[in-house]
């Protein structure tokens, strides 16, 4: 047996999209009303699979990001010692810090929706929904980080990403991410000269056949998180979408990911932000363990449907 191309197709469509912009709405209202000085600039957004239009029914939380751009981190490793000179020289140490900024923005929200509807967790800031027009939403305070390629006075040269620190482990971590670079890039790959627009629709496949797969026992919720699962399709050939039903699409990924994974070229994979790598050992990255218990338990899905 085989899933069904019907039910393929119904599962290729995008979850509703009202709600996280109504959510990103009175979370962005409810900061602005905070009596900023002039000199304090930040942007908010959403990140995750609303705006990469990978979301599915039932996706429910929404990411977004307080973007704190008074100041900013770098990576000058890549400088010569010329190139550091004149940064250096053009920049003084920042005014403000994203710790303080952070406090201001939990003061506030915590005005905005009550103090029980608020919580501080390790990397967000944790907002309860109402139960009708505003979703969960996890509430993410970082600033921009610039990991330089190249440095003079009329040319910054560097690749734009965002930066946090932990708030409960010991020593806290500093979490380094590219979600602007991740939206890009999934946008490139689902163009028609790419993937015949099949690429995202093909994500929220996938996604939908896990969260089938975690309702019928063959997996838990946690071995495949749904930005990896986004990763994992990202790196499939883009002849595997150029197919003409979902059914010949979803056989072709997840016969690359079988012979990747035995193969051991699946350990090459990047993250959709191109900026590391899919597998390793660092909490940013996944268990190529997970993967393989991920890919041998849908196929056995399919084959048992």
């Amino acid at each position: 047996m085989a899933i069904p191309e019907r039910q393929l197709k119904t599962w290729s469509n995008q979850g509703a999209v009202q709600s996280s912009a109504a959510t990103h709405k009175s979370v962005e209202n409810c900061i602005k009303k905070v009596s900023w000085k002039d000199d304090v600039n930040y942007v908010t957004y959403l990140q995750g699979s609303y705006p990469n239009y990978t979301n599915i029914y039932g996706n429910s939380d929404v990411d977004l990001v307080v973007e704190f751009r008074s100041i900013f981190s770098k990576d000058l490793s890549a400088l010569s010692a010329t190139e550091r000179e004149q940064f250096d020289s053009n920049y003084s140490d920042a005014k403000y810090s994203l710790a303080a900024f952070k406090t201001s923005v939990v003061e506030q929200l915590k005005l905005c929706y009550g103090e029980k509807s608020v919580k501080v967790d390790n990397k967000a800031i944790v907002v309860s929904g109402d139960g009708s027009s505003r979703l969960d939403c996890d509430v993410l305070v970082c600033n921009p980080y610039r990991k330089y390629k190249s440095y003079s006075n009329v040319n910054d040269n560097y690749i734009k990403g965002i930066v946090f620190k932990t708030e409960h482990d010991i020593p806290k971590k500093t979490i380094i991410n590219y979600p602007k670079i991740h939206l890009k890039n999934g946008s490139i790959k689902n163009r028609s000269d790419n993937t015949n627009g099949n690429f995202k629709p093909a994500v929220r496949v996938l996604k939908n056949i896990k969260a089938a797969m975690v309702n019928n026992g063959y997996i838990t919720k946690e071995l495949a998180p749904s930005y990896f699962l986004e990763c994992l399709v990202y790196n499939s050939n883009n002849s595997n979408f150029q197919k003409s039903t979902f059914e010949e699409i979803t056989v072709a990924i997840i016969n690359q990911f079988y012979s990747d994974n035995k193969d051991g070229t699946m350990t090459n994979y990047l993250v959709q932000n191109e900026q590391r790598k899919l597998f390793g050992s660092d909490e940013q990255q996944w268990s190529i363990s997970d993967a393989t218990t991920f890919v041998t338990q849908i196929i056995k899905f399919w084959n048992e449907y």
